[in-house]
């Protein structure tokens, strides 16, 4: 059917089948080149007449919304409603990509969901099943993010983490120098005798002498051993963040493993 290429309906799920079979067809009919933006719309040479140049956007333009055509067409209306704020059929493709395209955890459980439930049918010849289980371990493989690229995340990260974690201290420094809240005295005792606030003339240590035991040291103890903690807490949590990127590559490595040969047990 010319209006409707291929028989697979996106729906989103299953986008990498849809993708993979329109991506065939395209490339059969030689428009290919248009989606990825590689064959542009024409633009007029210097020596071409304007009845040559028109016709050869009219090519390009006709070949654009047919491409365009067969996504709508192709597609549930959930999917193909977006369609029509695109012009270019570049950008529709490269907006099913971002959208239905993805490597986590969730997609990949998805696929080995699938693959656990695949069971040979009456009558299905083993080739024929055999090959249906190759499909979704194709698309299990495609999914399955890359190591180099995770592990460029997790050493980044990393990175950044230490230069903050060298950074607290000075942050620390700076927020004990500075100067202290200045409350408001005016509702507070005066003495008149060493002209301070906090008590009065009658209660002066000056006048009355001090009592016994009373400290006379700086009161800046707490203040010293609360930055301490505020560094070690820094610490920790720094500490945390960079074990969990490291148990991520190697949750996000061993589950497509593991999930995948589940998958086969249960076929079996």
């Amino acid at each position: 059917d010319p209006a409707q290429p291929i028989t697979i309906i996106l729906d989103g799920p299953n986008y990498l089948r849809w993708s993979s079979a329109m991506t065939r067809f395209l490339k059969g009919r030689k428009l290919w080149r248009i989606v990825t933006g590689d064959k542009h719309a024409p633009v007029k040479r210097p020596d071409e007449t304007d009845d040559s140049f028109v016709d050869r956007l009219e090519d390009w333009d006709s070949a654009n919304h047919r491409i365009l055509t067969w996504f709508t067409n192709t597609s549930v209306t959930s999917v193909n409603m977006h369609f029509s704020r695109f012009d270019l059929a570049k950008e529709a493709w490269d907006f099913l990509a971002s959208r239905y395209t993805s490597a986590d955890l969730a997609h990949q459980y998805q696929l080995v969901s699938t693959l656990n439930r695949l069971r040979q049918e009456s009558g299905q010849s083993i080739d024929e099943f055999y090959s249906q289980m190759s499909y979704y371990w194709g698309l299990l493989a495609v999914s399955e993010p890359k190591r180099h690229s995770l592990s460029e995340l997790i050493s980044e990260e990393t990175r950044r983490l230490s230069i903050t974690s060298k950074q607290s201290p000075f942050i620390i420094a700076a927020t004990s120098s500075a100067p202290p809240h200045r409350s408001d005295n005016s509702r507070r005792p005066y003495c008149t005798h060493c002209r301070k606030f906090g008590h009065t003339v009658k209660t002066c240590y000056a006048l009355v002498g001090r009592p016994p035991g009373k400290s006379t040291g700086p009161k800046t103890a707490a203040a010293t051993t609360t930055a301490p903690s505020d560094s070690e807490s820094s610490s920790q949590i720094h500490q945390l963040s960079t074990a969990d990127l490291e148990a991520l590559l190697n949750q996000v490595m061993s589950r497509t493993g593991s999930s995948a040969m589940s998958a086969t047990s249960g076929n079996t």
